[in-house]
């Protein structure tokens, strides 16, 4: 069974459905990495010391931008996906 998913490939113009599963791959890492602050504070032996408190609000740092610029994606594809629509409608 071949994996069409991860194969190297030359591609040489922009697919729909290669930004559509980018965009559910990316929402799938952010689910998993959702339970890392807890982990941290975990270490912490569940209180907030200054080492904890870093790498969580660190990791929240992060995840606010990686979510700014996975929401501006996600309008990104429904916006393309509207202009294709409206250029097909022709």
């Amino acid at each position: 069974m071949q994996d069409i998913n991860l194969q190297a490939s030359t591609q040489n113009k922009p697919s729909l459905a290669l930004l559509e599963e980018n965009l559910r791959t990316r929402l799938e890492r952010f689910s998993f990495s959702a339970h890392t602050p807890l982990e941290h504070f975990r270490e912490g032996g569940s209180k907030l010391n200054p080492g904890n408190t870093e790498k969580i609000a660190n990791h929240l740092e992060l995840t606010i931008l990686e979510l700014r610029y996975l929401i501006n994606d996600l309008y990104w594809l429904q916006w393309i996906k509207a202009r294709k629509e409206s250029v097909s409608d022709f």
